[in-house]
């Protein structure tokens, strides 16, 4: 199959630009049905967009974007679009935690916008991801930009939001484990169903882990000088060192499969392999160090559904994994989304030993193109 249309939220390349205006014209068809927009001018040109502040996308070819503006202190939304036929697939949400998150990266207190106060999918919405609306003197570009949008209001009342940008919750170290075999029809990873109930990623296909205990530090075993070595280089541009070292997160990975998955996984065979911190705007975040587990021959049958935090544990094709998800039929999260869309790229157990990526924490879900390039040579 081809590669996932959606992944994780990236930069708008020259492409995705010159697909801009286009895309936000079908998308706001949407409002036909809340208020005429017969007389609505076309989108601007997304070259003008570009070259006003950061505009970031969703989808290969794109399915929605962000348009942000900066100020001192200060970023705006100048727009946020998503395609009608994606609506409630939290490409939206996606897209807000990415600019927030980039709003933050800047060093900004805060991130306003204007929008619609009584739509849905407008002000009530931003109202449930904690924007307020503004309160007090309007500085005078913000109300320069009202004004500017004084016509819009024959749609209907609107608003000025601002969300104050605080790092938090902090994010909670955990490591996961992708466990992978080369099956008869191609690559397959042993995944997980988690059941509905969980306060994190409910009835998300993932693979197996969890957070690191105080206990892995304690009982992590020192690991081969050749292994600590390869394991140091790798995760050098992370946070690893402050959670414990490449001992730690291997003890954590080695417990959370044999508590999941009744596997037994060898130290020296687990490969790093990627790093995401969840973005702010979500009640829990981690922040997750991925190992590939290879898996061969007779040990696969080794590995079996033992988790309650999962209805059903199973080897599965990743080229099924990521067509259903394609369709809507399995929720994965932009992390694995991404990461079983370059698995599927790289297509094979070998390859995906000789890949070696340079890794680097990916925040607020915004990455680049994948496969990665490799760490030896980037290092």
């Amino acid at each position: 199959m081809s590669r996932l249309r959606v992944t994780s939220v990236r930069p708008a390349e020259h492409a995705d630009v010159v697909a801009l205006a286009a895309m936000e014209d079908r998308a706001g068809r949407r409002f036909d049905s809340v208020m005429d927009t017969s007389w609505w001018p076309s989108a601007p040109d997304g070259r003008a967009r570009a070259n006003d502040g950061t505009v970031l996308v969703v989808g290969q070819p794109i399915v929605g974007f962000v348009h942000l503006t900066h100020g001192i202190g200060r970023s705006h939304i100048e727009e946020l679009s998503v395609l009608p036929e994606f609506g409630r697939h939290g490409i939206g949400t996606m897209l807000l935690r990415a600019a927030l998150g980039v709003a933050l990266d800047r060093g900004d207190d805060v991130i306003t916008l204007t929008t619609f106060a009584d739509v849905p999918w407008n002000g009530r919405w931003y109202a449930a991801h904690g924007f307020t609306p503004w309160a007090g003197a309007v500085p005078a570009d913000l109300a320069e930009r009202r004004m500017g949008e004084r016509a819009l209001e024959r749609g209907g009342r609107r608003v000025l939001m601002l969300r104050e940008l605080r790092d938090d919750p902090r994010p909670i170290p955990a490591v996961s484990v992708i466990p992978l075999r080369d099956g008869p029809r191609g690559l397959e990873g042993f995944v997980q169903y988690r059941v509905a109930t969980m306060d994190f990623a409910a009835n998300a296909v993932v693979f197996p882990g969890g957070r690191i205990d105080a206990g892995d530090r304690e009982s992590a075993a020192p690991l081969p000088a050749e292994v600590s070595a390869r394991h140091t280089a790798a995760w050098r541009d992370t946070a690893a060192a402050d959670v414990g070292g490449p001992a730690t997160l291997v003890a954590t990975g080695r417990r959370e499969v044999g508590e999941e998955a009744a596997a037994d996984v060898d130290a020296s065979e687990l490969v790093p392999w990627d790093n995401w911190i969840t973005p702010i705007d979500t009640p829990k975040r981690f922040d997750v160090y991925f190992f590939v587990a290879p898996v061969r021959g007779a040990a696969a049958a080794t590995w079996r559904h033992t988790t309650s935090e999962a209805h059903d544990s199973r080897w599965e094709r990743l080229v099924d994994v990521a067509r259903a998800a394609e369709t809507g039929e399995l929720l994965l999260l932009p992390p694995t989304r991404t990461i079983v869309d370059e698995l599927v790229a790289l297509g094979s157990l070998a390859a995906v030993l000789t890949a070696d990526p340079r890794i680097r924490p990916v925040r607020h879900d915004l990455e680049g193109p994948r496969p990665r390039a490799k760490g030896s040579a980037a290092r």
